[in-house]
């Protein structure tokens, strides 16, 4: 068989030769003899399939850049076995289509394939058209191109996009494999229900939800009748309905309080299906929802928008008599531009949400406290009901910190929490807040917490008492914080070493740990970190001896044997960078995997000061060593010499910086 396609490949090569040599003769573009084998080998894949394979590495290698977009990710799992990275060439896809700069992508092999899919899938999908001469996408079915592409699409974008309809009706089979990759939806703002396009919307999200596997809803803005048709019987794990298409648990629909809307809406949803339809099917109906207080509108609209209803429109073979298709279930939701009608859906689904994982709420406006009370009572009740599943909660924006108290309070099975705090409000506000209440509070469950706190003067003491509150903590990401003059960040960082043991990630950001250098010891020298972060903390600001705190420095994090990763970008270190050289020295060098030391300010000179200790040190693994953002450019005889040396040591992230164009920008941003 090796033969066989072997010289297949050379009977077309040499006809594509005598071809290509008379344009080389015209246009004075040598071409190769090895050059003219891959082309052709490329453009009959289909023929020669995973023969192709049987090739020499190196010639595999030289191939694999010249292969469409199609063949390339079907010899990907059997290339990859072989031990050959294709990073490059996904890379290079995404960033082609993202229109991004030449710079290497902080993503493994299999995540830069998975979103250069996913992306393209979306241009196409939108009706985007390429140019014909890219190579990825030469010699490739567009039809076979959307089937390959959809299986890797993870996260789904729907809004009433006019090209929705057509893709519909004319690639059905697309629509089947995204139900089986598919386990997010995302529906853009402004989806109009009196939009005809927006029923197929509607289609869509009832047959990946339903008859396929997402269960994760990120939605804009929402009209409260859209978001109660998604929820609508979706968020139980109550009593199950017969399904004659897949076995998979469905709720039975729960009383709740959709939002009042323009009864005109519902008026021309009717007119617009009746009108599209050429004989009137009656839809099959779900169980009497049991509240007389849901709004007439609300209740039309879900008997007209039923999902058998839908069926029967965009696949009318399935005929009037079809069954009641099944209800999938919403483990997580996501509700971004959060409005105060949102609240009277939302609010009385909690309570009985047992499926419900996570719930993110954010909105440009702060939540005001009667509203952030209504909410802890709902999630409090849901919390005490046997078989909740919440266990990720994140709230933004909260008048006050004090609120989190009463929100971890109410849901005490909670394993992740994030919240953040509305900047404009704390101007108004008092720095004094009221001490939180002397009575023993239970012991809080969080494995996660991510804490965004304002760029003014702010008061931690609630911020205090959950840390004490949370020994099982692995991973805590604060930023942002301020304190009023005076006063450091001793007492946080003394209150995570001495509370939160079981720490393994640690992200502090945007905050100002100059002064608390002693803290900064004393809590690297009781942890057991693999992450570690001092992202823009101005660690050097206020020293009069950076070598000396380098050394120290070094020092902790090398005692940390767990340490895996570790961020010092944004903290001006500069000529002080090769002191890090030091972490692979000794007895028990780092065994670090990643370094972040961009947006520094280091130039060649200290570049390459830092790869000759690495070279004289050789780190016991490769690690990825993140220099980005750093005015390199300004001697390119000492940067290439300086990453020459580092190459060979370790994973290099580098960009083009100019220092004439992204000088000023970066200076204001440091």
């Amino acid at each position: 068989m090796h033969q066989d396609y072997i010289e297949k490949i050379r009977r077309v090569a040499k006809k594509k030769a005598t071809r290509e040599c008379e344009d080389t003769s015209k246009t004075h573009t040598p071409i190769t003899l090895k050059q003219i084998c891959l082309n052709a080998t490329s453009k009959h894949m289909d023929v020669i399939g995973m023969n192709v394979l049987d090739l020499p590495t190196a010639l595999i290698k030289d191939l694999l850049p010249n292969l469409n977009i199609v063949d390339l990710d079907y010899v990907h799992p059997t290339v990859k076995l072989k031990g050959i990275s294709t990073s490059c060439l996904w890379s290079g896809i995404l960033q082609n289509i993202l229109g991004t700069s030449k710079k290497k992508l902080k993503l493994k092999e299999d995540e830069l394939r998975q979103k250069a899919m996913e992306r393209l899938f979306y241009f196409t999908f939108f009706g985007y058209r390429f140019r014909s001469d890219i190579k990825y996408l030469l010699n490739v079915n567009f039809n076979s191109m959307l089937l390959v592409m959809a299986k890797h699409v993870h996260r789904l974008c729907l809004h009433d996009s006019r090209y929705l309809y057509s893709f519909i009706s004319e690639q059905r089979p697309v629509l089947s494999v995204l139900e089986k990759s598919v386990r997010c939806i995302e529906v853009e703002r402004d989806t109009q229900l009196i939009s005809v396009a927006a029923r197929c919307v509607l289609y869509v999200l009832h047959r990946l939800i339903d008859h396929g596997a997402a269960g994760e809803v990120v939605m804009w803005n929402p009209d409260p009748i859209l978001l109660g048709w998604i929820l609508h019987g979706r968020q139980s794990q109550g009593a199950s309905q017969s399904c004659p298409v897949k076995n998979k648990a469905k709720g039975t629909p729960l009383a709740g309080n959709a939002h009042a809307a323009n009864s005109s809406s519902t008026i021309k949803w009717k007119e617009s299906i009746e009108d599209d339809e050429e004989e009137h099917v009656i839809p099959c109906k779900r169980p009497r929802l049991t509240s007389l207080s849901l709004k007439k509108e609300s209740e039309e609209f879900r008997e007209y928008m039923a999902p058998e209803h839908l069926c029967q429109i965009f696949t009318p073979s399935a005929g009037p008599t079809r069954q009641v298709c099944p209800l999938g279930q919403i483990h997580s939701l996501e509700i971004k531009e959060f409005g105060d009608h949102i609240l009277p859906v939302l609010l009385p689904l909690l309570s009985t949400w047992l499926c419900l994982r996570s719930l993110i709420l954010s909105s440009r406006k702060v939540f005001q406290k009667r509203d952030v009370l209504i909410l802890a009572e709902s999630l409090k009740e849901l919390s005490e009901t046997s078989g909740s599943s919440l266990t990720e909660l994140s709230v933004g924006y909260l008048a006050d910190s004090s609120l989190v108290g009463v929100l971890l309070d109410a849901c005490h099975n909670l394993r992740s929490f994030s919240m953040e705090i509305h900047p404009m409000e704390m101007f108004h506000r008092p720095l004094q807040e009221q001490p939180p209440q002397q009575e023993t509070r239970a012991e809080l469950l969080l494995e996660k917490m991510t804490v965004k706190l304002p760029q003014v003067e702010t008061n931690l003491e609630s911020l205090y008492s959950v840390l004490k509150r949370s020994s099982n903590l692995a991973a805590i990401h604060i930023s942002g914080v301020r304190l009023s003059r005076g006063h450091t960040h001793d007492k946080l960082l003394q209150t995570i070493t001495e509370s939160n043991r079981c720490l393994k990630k640690l992200h502090l950001e945007d905050m100002n740990l100059a002064d608390c250098h002693c803290a900064i010891f004393n809590l690297l020298g009781n942890c057991m970190l693999e992450e570690l972060s001092f992202k823009d903390c101005r660690l050097l600001e206020k020293c009069s001896k950076k070598d000396e705190f380098m050394r120290e420095l070094v020092t902790s994090l090398k005692a940390i044997a767990s340490l895996r990763s570790l961020n010092l970008s944004h903290n001006r270190l500069a000529k002080n960078v090769p002191a890090l050289g030091e972490l692979f020295t000794g007895t028990l060098p780092s065994t670090l995997t990643e370094l972040d030391i961009s947006s520094n300010f280091i130039q060649p000179p200290e570049l390459l000061e830092l790869a000759k200790e690495l070279e004289k040190r050789r780190p016991p693994q490769h690690f990825t060593l993140d220099l980005m953002c750093n005015p390199l450019d300004r001697d390119p005889l000492l940067r290439d010499q300086a990453l020459d040396t580092l190459r060979p040591l370790c994973h290099v992230l580098t960009d083009q910086w100019n220092s004439r164009t992204t000088m000023a920008d970066h200076i204001s941003n440091m």
